[in-house]
């Protein structure tokens, strides 16, 4: 299993959260979480489009990254 890096503040909010039940930050958690789900997207689909084993493959992942991409520029301008 893959370790992943969340950023501290995260952390806190989420041990808070699960472990007192802390629900002042449940927005500000959700919204970490899909961003943070976004970026592995991403970074997988990125690697996929370089290391695809055949060129429709990579294609095909360089399109759905290039689709994502788009997504989350316009959810960050409008957000």
């Amino acid at each position: 299993m893959r370790g992943y890096i969340i950023k501290h503040a995260l952390f806190f909010m989420l041990h808070d959260y699960f472990v007192y039940g802390n629900i002042e930050n449940h927005d500000e958690i959700r919204m970490a979480l899909i961003e943070k789900m976004q970026k592995l997207q991403c970074r997988r689909l990125y690697t996929l489009s370089k290391k695809a084993p055949t060129e429709e493959e990579r294609e095909a992942a360089k399109q759905e990254y290039l689709e994502l991409v788009g997504k989350v520029r316009a959810n960050a301008i409008i957000g």
